[in-house]
């Protein structure tokens, strides 16, 4: 099984270009950004994958990525076919994981619990 390799403009590349355009990580970082509500602390990276993630829709490479992450774990919420799609993508996870990590640190509040209890609930709860 072969695997492509993209630019970032979607048009595909040598493996020798490809081993570039991998080893350039902040080259191909997008967008990062770290949401701090309470004691909660989550990390919103958006990267250009140099791989395809699996065809959208219209049958374009998906080649970037939004991933969220903590101490404890991280989750892909997005896959996008541009740059300028990612990068929308990128704000609308950061608006909705604040507002969302908000909630989470007030329901805790309220409860008595610990905002990290609350997003990383210890096992058996």
């Amino acid at each position: 099984m072969s695997v492509d390799w993209y630019r970032s403009d979607g048009e595909r590349v040598t493996s020798d270009e490809a081993q570039r355009l991998l080893l350039d990580v902040r080259g191909r970082l997008l967008a990062q950004d770290v949401v701090r509500v309470g004691g909660v602390v989550v990390v919103i990276s958006t990267w250009f994958t140099v791989t395809d993630l699996g065809f959208a829709a219209n049958g374009r490479p998906l080649l970037w990525q939004t991933i969220v992450s903590d101490l404890a774990m991280h989750a892909d919420i997005g896959r996008y076919t541009t740059r300028e799609k990612a990068a929308r993508g990128h704000a609308e996870a950061v608006e909705m994981i604040t507002e969302r990590l908000r909630d989470l640190v007030a329901r805790a509040a309220l409860d008595g619990t610990r905002p990290s209890a609350v997003f990383h609930p210890e096992p058996g709860a």
